[in-house]
């Protein structure tokens, strides 16, 4: 069974912002192959962020990251386009909170950004399908 999918909209970015999104892309598709490097990696990108990520600096950071590699803008990428948003957030200095949930009733998993207490960059909300399992929140220094 097959079903449309709708890419978040492209954004302008300049030549800077695009070699930070596509390296925030290969970073994470690296770190997010196995569970404990993802556990340590988002630890310590997490550590020492200025401040937490509003909302709109959220929603830009997934629309870059999906604008500068396609792949992330699947169904079936969420956590590599979740983290390298959060990767392209930290690298501005800021840092949004990264949600893994499990869908009791499928067994299905989903990762998402939350900024300004609720989610950011997803198309819906997930948090009345998904019931959140591990929180990724930025620690200030």
């Amino acid at each position: 069974m097959s079903f449309p999918v709708a890419l978040p909209p492209r954004v302008r970015l300049n030549p800077r912002q695009y070699l930070l999104a596509r390296v925030s892309a290969a970073v994470a598709a690296r770190i997010t192959a196995t569970t404990p490097r993802l556990e340590s990696a988002l630890t310590r990108a997490l550590h020492g962020a200025r401040r937490p990520s509003t909302a709109a600096e959220t929603e830009h950071a997934v629309r870059a990251v999906c604008t500068a590699s396609i792949r992330l803008g699947g169904t079936r990428a969420c956590l590599p386009r979740s983290t390298a948003a959060l990767l392209y957030c930290r690298a501005h200095g800021h840092a949004p909170t990264l949600v893994l949930g499990v869908n009791p009733a499928t067994a299905r998993v989903h990762a998402w950004l939350e900024a300004e207490g609720g989610p950011a960059g997803e198309p819906s909300d997930p948090r009345p399908t998904y019931i959140p399992v591990s929180r990724y929140t930025p620690e200030e220094q």
